[in-house]
């Protein structure tokens, strides 16, 4: 998020209303409610009041950059706001080891390879490194780690006799049969999950069906009044736009997405030039880099020197929340173009502003499009080509799929409806004394097909 100054403490304190530190806020509830109803809001407040003072910590390995910090923003004062204590704390690493994590996440995505000797150790050092700087230094009842760069801290810290449950959520679309042929690998994550009381998965065909402990599934969330998706008017969009020097005038489609790989911008840039071929058009690729992802910068450099030649091609790193926003709004069609995804949070954000988004069939994304009814699916360059040069020349139609795709996010992926399955997770696995290791709790329609 460019321009939001981020102050971490000695210990990794990002947000901590026990320590006075508060540099987010969210608007109050009442402003939530005018967006989804009163119902959603009144079960939140019943769940909330029977939790009242409950503490809570987030850990994870950024302060800003990619979905989960982005949640994080504001769900924790969100949290707080409604009598929960939550704490965010981030974990620190030199780059070589981000550079294993930035590894161990393309092998759980499906990558050839396996885990080497040397990357565990770097790994271990750091997590201890982190244990050694008192990371934790109060007694939450229950603590999130999210994704794998600081899992193995419940192994270190966990301690017979504690109070105080640990829950691994999983936000990345791991490929389990990729997993168990890696044994190096398979070991390491079993060896980390092994610490946890529980695990959160986006969805029920990421569950890792052979760890044994409880499992829940829980969809990510956007916040519709951050600055990110908010309303925009007309004039303030023409504004942000005409900053970057981008004709308003002529039909844009844009991706927004971090730069890496594994969002295939350069299929994105072969498909914008297929489309241009017989629809006037221009491109945005729009994101930016995260400290936890060393591989950023240099697929940034990559892209931007590869397209420097088309000027209707325009490559932005590090926009503020107001200009992605006021990007998305602009645009005619948004591409989600990964080749894996754990949910696809930019997806979430292009429907909730009206957005008719052409996309990859590939992780969380089919639990959001609809194929034909909430957005478009598709396979390869030429049909995603060809959707959105038909999309194009009938805006009819991009409108009657982006107002479904709104509502759909309106029910399912709105900040006050899913902050509710994370309080019942932490009520549930913190009274409940003996959950089946197998057992699989869902708290939304969503099954494994």
């Amino acid at each position: 998020m460019k321009g939001e100054k981020v102050v971490l403490l000695e210990d990794g304190t990002l947000y901590s209303k026990r320590k006075g530190i508060t540099p987010f806020r969210v608007p109050p509830l009442k402003e939530y409610a005018k967006i989804v109803g009163e119902e959603p809001i009144k079960e939140l407040e019943e769940v909330s009041e029977g939790l009242n003072g409950m503490r809570m910590l987030e850990l994870n390995s950024t302060p800003y950059g990619g979905g989960v910090a982005e949640m994080l923003h504001s769900s924790v004062p969100f949290l707080n706001s409604i009598g929960i204590e939550d704490e965010w704390k981030v974990i620190k690493g030199s780059k070589e080891f981000f550079e294993v994590t930035k590894t161990l996440h393309h092998l759980l995505q499906g990558k050839k390879g396996d885990l080497t000797t040397e990357a565990e150790k770097i790994y271990f050092s750091t997590i201890k490194e982190n244990v050694a700087s008192n990371i934790i230094d109060y007694e939450p009842d229950v603590v999130f780690v999210h994704d794998p760069q600081p899992l193995a801290l419940a192994r270190e810290l966990k301690r017979e006799g504690d109070k105080w449950k640990w829950i691994w959520r999983c936000h990345i679309d791991i490929d389990e049969r990729a997993l168990r042929r890696k044994t190096r690998l398979w070991n390491f994550i079993s060896y980390g999950t092994g610490a946890f009381d529980a695990v959160i998965f986006t969805a029920a065909h990421f569950v890792i069906s052979q760890w044994p402990l409880p499992k829940f599934i829980i969809p990510p969330l956007i916040d519709p009044l951050s600055e990110k998706n908010r309303e925009l008017s007309e004039e303030e969009i023409k504004l942000e736009l005409e900053g970057e020097d981008i004709n308003t005038e002529k039909p844009i489609i844009s991706q927004i997405s971090r730069f890496d790989h594994w969002k295939d911008p350069e299929g994105v840039v072969s498909i914008y030039k297929r489309v241009r071929e017989k629809e006037e058009c221009q491109l945005i690729l729009a994101g930016g880099f995260a400290p936890d992802d060393p591989e950023g910068e240099k697929a940034y450099k990559e892209l931007k020197a590869r397209t420097k030649d088309d000027r209707n091609i325009h490559i932005f790193c590090e926009c503020s929340d107001s200009c992605i926003n006021a990007i998305q709004r602009a645009s005619s069609v948004i591409i989600q173009n990964s080749r894996k995804e754990g949910f696809g949070l930019t997806v979430t954000e292009a429907m909730w502003k009206g957005k008719t988004v052409v996309a990859r069939p590939v992780g969380g994304i089919t639990l959001q499009i609809r194929d034909g009814n909430t957005g478009f699916l598709v396979n390869g360059e030429e049909e995603a080509a060809k959707r959105i040069q038909y999309l194009l020349r009938n805006p009819k139609r991009r409108d009657i799929v982006g107002k479904r795709a709104r509502e759909y996010v309106r029910e399912h992926f709105l900040l006050p409806v899913r902050i509710v399955d994370y309080l019942l997770c932490a009520d549930f696995i913190n009274k409940t004394k003996e959950i089946p290791e197998k057992s699989i709790v869902s708290f939304h329609p969503w099954f494994k097909k």
